[in-house]
């Protein structure tokens, strides 16, 4: 049985337990798509990434620096240091991208999520030291299951992008939305078939206006990234949407149907349109980045990386695959920034 499988019965019965008046214990950040005990933090990741057809050796230590947001819409917000310097590159495309090497500041967006339910979602918002304008990228990150925007924290994902960007990185926005619903627990980053839970629609209609704002971004200036089952929910919305996100990054994804909350409800319909192994002719301007953990163990995941890929060759395109070590966590993630981080950085 997959792991996934196996936490969601372990989640049905800790709410059993709390209806029975016991107690629940709520860990921190997600570590695999099923197996998601709670993880360290991580203070110095390091990896040896592969991946054809080069190898390349990557170190991200995760520097001391608070990197938390401006007063203007935010929950909580705390003064960061100001910058040291700043300087303007000259992007690929053309366009005059600033580089600062003081810390970005992090910010808290609650927006209406459009279920039924009527609740609102957290977005985690991730901004570098540099003015805001439709020139500087955005990346957005969707957690697994059952993770929460909140994952990222647990990683110190701050204050690892802090540093890229310090090491002359083309700087980017990070918006880290949360994926969860009380109507369908497992929500695949998708709209369900009963129109109650809306996730992909809260993306493209609310969160992408939310984070840009004025400076409204066009693809080359945005990418759609995920973890686990958010690498399923990010290939999903590249192929949907690939006139919005010119670049798709999944991390220890998979690219079938795994609907363990009814999202679906069996539509057929609903099955082929969330399938992205059934659409990869979709992703043909899309930059591909797929990476895979070496000690993956998980039946719906294991393998799916390389057959991935393997779909997109045949239809003439040419995604970058990494084999990363470690196991489904995020501190396999972590390590990983410094890989995304560069791929990203060629695609801009």
């Amino acid at each position: 049985m997959s792991r996934k499988r196996t936490l969601q019965g372990l989640a049905a019965v800790s709410l059993l337990s709390f209806l029975g008046g016991g107690s629940i214990v709520i860990a921190g950040a997600e570590n695999a798509s099923a197996a998601r005990a709670t993880e360290p933090a991580v203070s110095a990741p390091s990896t040896t990434t592969t991946a054809p057809p080069e190898s390349t050796t990557t170190t991200a230590a995760v520097e001391s620096t608070t990197t938390t947001a401006p007063a203007a819409s935010t929950t909580s917000t705390t003064s960061a240091p100001a910058p040291t310097t700043t300087t303007a590159t000259r992007a690929a495309s053309g366009t005059t991208t600033a580089r600062a090497t003081g810390p970005g500041t992090v910010q808290f967006l609650e927006l209406p999520s459009g279920d039924a339910d009527g609740k609102a979602r957290e977005v985690w918002v991730y901004r570098p030291d540099v003015p805001d304008s439709a020139d500087l990228p955005v990346v957005y990150l969707l957690h697994g299951y059952p993770g929460t925007d909140r994952d990222v924290d647990n990683i110190h994902l701050a204050a690892l992008l802090d540093q890229q960007f310090a090491a002359a990185a083309i700087p980017f926005v990070v918006a880290v939305p949360d994926g969860q619903s009380d109507i369908h627990s497992d929500t695949e980053w998708a709209d369900s078939v009963d129109g109650e839970v809306r996730i992909e629609s809260f993306i493209v209609s609310t969160v992408i206006p939310a984070v840009e704002g004025a400076n409204v971004r066009d693809a080359a200036h945005r990418a759609m990234a995920g973890f686990s089952m958010g690498g399923y929910g990010a290939a999903n919305l590249a192929e949907h949407h690939p006139d919005l996100f010119g670049q798709l990054v999944s991390i220890a994804g998979y690219y079938h149907i795994d609907d363990l909350s009814g999202m679906g409800a069996g539509s057929p319909a609903w099955e082929n349109a969330y399938s992205p192994d059934r659409h990869v002719a979709t992703l043909a301007s899309t930059r591909t980045l797929l990476i895979v953990d070496s000690q993956e163990s998980d039946p719906l995941i294991e393998g799916e990386g390389a057959r991935f890929a393997t779909l997109q060759r045949a239809a003439g395109q040419t995604p970058t695959f990494v084999t990363a070590p470690g196991n489904h966590s995020w501190q396999m993630v972590a390590g990983q920034v410094p890989t995304i981080v560069s791929f990203l950085d060629a695609g801009w």
